[in-house]
């Protein structure tokens, strides 16, 4: 049997395509480990912002106590108690 010889282009045309896709491969599974990053911060993000749903989805079932509503009203709209004195301090102007 004869053997036949592989052109040195087809040699080199070979070579140039294994590392291509040794480099394509590598590439995308960087994209791949980054994306998985990305998406347990989302998906962290999602647990956190479900977790502030629930809790608020409770506070608007429990009502507004008569306290929160005091506090309100006084961080909020600068009211005060009857007989209640409110300092402000004015050496920061």
């Amino acid at each position: 049997m004869s053997k036949r010889k592989v052109p040195v282009v087809v040699k080199i045309a070979m070579l140039a395509f294994l590392l291509y896709a040794a480099v394509t491969i590598i590439r995308l599974q960087s994209q791949i480990a980054d994306k998985r990053a990305e998406l347990d911060s989302l998906t962290e993000q999602v647990e956190s912002y479900e977790l502030a749903n629930e809790q608020l989805r409770q506070e608007m079932q429990d009502g507004i106590s008569e306290e929160d509503i005091g506090e309100l009203a006084r961080s909020e709209l600068s009211y005060a108690e009857p007989g209640e004195r409110v300092f402000v301090d004015t050496s920061s102007r």
